[in-house]
Formats: structure tokens, C-alpha cells, sequence
């Protein structure tokens, strides 16, 4: 089954920003570091509403680098969610 957003849900807490996708049952955490935020569009966010707006912005292709990473395995396990961490070399 494809990778596909869960939900429009966004957190932003500890210097990263996550939406939730689903794989089947399996639940899917992509997070983003704000920092790597702050560097991809203008000036740095300066609130939370802020990051979950450009977070949403790029959401889509966000979406794509995390289908990508997590079909080549490029996740950690944490809890009961699967974790894929978009970084800044994902980008290039």
C-alpha cells in the first residue's frame, strides 16, 4: 500500500515540525527540523502558526522525499510510529 497523508494534523515542538502519513495501520511521523524551515522560503518564521503554515506549504513535497526515504527503508522506529526525518541534503 502506498504511503499517504494521514491527516492535515501538524505539531511543532523541540525544534521540529511533524504531519503524519499512514501505510496501511502503520502510522508514519515525518519530521522536519525548524531550522531547516526557516533556511527554504524568505524570512524565518517567527511563531508556531508561522512554521505549521510553511510546514503545509511544502507539505507535498515533503510528502514525496518521505515516500521515497521510507520505501528505501530511511526510517527509525520510535514507539508505536515510524519516524522519517527530512533533512537538508533531502532538498538538493
Amino acid at each position: 500500500m502506498p504511503l499517504a497523508f494521514r491527516s492535515s494534523a501538524v505539531t511543532v515542538a523541540f525544534g521540529t515540525a511533524s504531519f503524519f502519513m499512514s501505510d496501511g495501520d502503520r502510522t508514519i511521523r515525518v519530521d522536519v527540523p525548524t531550522g531547516l524551515l526557516a533556511r527554504i522560503e524568505g524570512r524565518p518564521p517567527i511563531s508556531t502558526d508561522e512554521y505549521v503554515a510553511r510546514l503545509m506549504r511544502f507539505r507535498s513535497q515533503f510528502g514525496q522525499i518521505a515516500r521515497m526515504k521510507y520505501d528505501d527503508g530511511q526510517f527509525e522506529r520510535e514507539v508505536n510510529v515510524l519516524v522519517v526525518l527530512i533533512t537538508a541534503d533531502d532538498l538538493l
